[in-house]
């Protein structure tokens, strides 16, 4: 190739495109990151290779016929599904494992402190304008056990996070064949069938895994009656992963101590979050935020992406490549 066409529609990653030019003399960028209309078809006209975050359009390789590799911002491709980039045969690669991962880990932590330390109890009698030491059923993180669903890049730095408090950490991975033992950062690693068995040890449960059609629905209501009476579960992934039928069911009965959501089935479609999430108040939602705070956050993502370049420019293996079949 002469010219490589680099067409950027991803705004978060900042003005500054010098990361993608300074890679090869070869490399043409254009910035798309404002583009619309007539303006962006004609950008993604000359598109060889499309850097692109959230959201996205619908319609992608329709628009560009010499399209041929495109590389997502974010670490899951679920919102991917809906659109023609993902029947088309473009090749997709992703974030996975440096989107924000401290953040996100960070976002667990606190999740499980703000239970185990009493804060939800102090906040549910703010409201309720009252004042008493009664309520606080308080626990230390140090020794109880965080159950992670999916080690991938996020999971391991929540694994992570938490060992560093003294929690005993369980996990899943849908690629172990069998349980393995003090190994990649947690104290259990577990095949994904063995789900059932991780709740049932857990006193927090973290949902990191990738959104797929295997993954929709896993955090069903025999998980969720798995789990240690008081538990806490806390979803970092995407909401289309837990029956929220059965997570209500949990947490009014008691059997849960209460979730933290940064995400909620729905979502993804536009919808508005359920009721109950918003009522509950032993429920903390909040709207898809656990990545943000990081300043530098974002600095993986164009490293990541710079080296998929300099990859594709040498025609070797690209980072991070999308398996449509396994979802991710």
């Amino acid at each position: 190739m002469d010219v490589v066409n680099v067409v950027v529609m991803a705004p978060a990653l900042g003005p500054d495109l010098s990361y993608v030019s300074a890679v090869d003399q070869r490399v043409r960028v254009i910035d798309a990151n404002k583009a619309a209309g007539a303006e962006l078809d004609a950008a993604l006209g000359v598109a060889d290779v499309l850097l692109f975050g959230y959201p996205v359009p619908p319609v992608i390789a329709a628009r560009a016929p010499n399209l041929v590799w495109a590389h997502h911002t974010q670490a899951g491709v679920s919102n991917l599904h809906d659109t023609d980039l993902w029947t088309s045969s473009v090749t997709l690669t992703s974030s996975r494992g440096v989107m924000a991962a401290g953040a996100i880990a960070e976002y667990v932590t606190a999740a499980a402190a703000f239970f185990a330390r009493g804060l939800h109890e102090g906040m549910r009698q703010k409201h309720a304008g009252v004042f008493t030491r009664s309520g606080y059923h308080m626990v230390s993180l140090h020794n109880a056990t965080m159950g992670v669903v999916g080690l991938g890049g996020i999971g391991r730095e929540v694994a992570r996070q938490a060992r560093g408090l003294g929690m005993r950490v369980l996990a899943t991975r849908r690629s172990v064949a069998a349980p393995a033992y003090d190994t990649d950062g947690v104290d259990s690693l577990l095949p994904a069938g063995q789900l059932q068995q991780m709740a049932a040890e857990s006193d927090f449960l973290a949902v990191c895994a990738q959104l797929t059609a295997e993954t929709t629905g896993m955090i069903d209501a025999r998980v969720i009656s798995a789990l240690k009476p008081g538990a806490v579960l806390i979803n970092v992934a995407r909401g289309e992963e837990v029956n929220e039928d059965a997570l209500v069911d949990a947490l009014v009965s008691g059997h849960l101590r209460g979730a933290v959501l940064d995400v909620y089935d729905g979502e993804l479609a536009g919808r508005p979050p359920r009721r109950e999430l918003l009522e509950l108040p032993q429920v903390l939602l909040t709207p898809h935020i656990s990545g943000r705070g990081d300043a530098g956050n974002w600095e993986p993502n164009r490293r990541l992406f710079a080296d998929n370049l300099r990859r594709f420019l040498l025609d070797e293996p690209l980072l991070n490549v999308v398996d449509r079949q396994r979802g991710y």
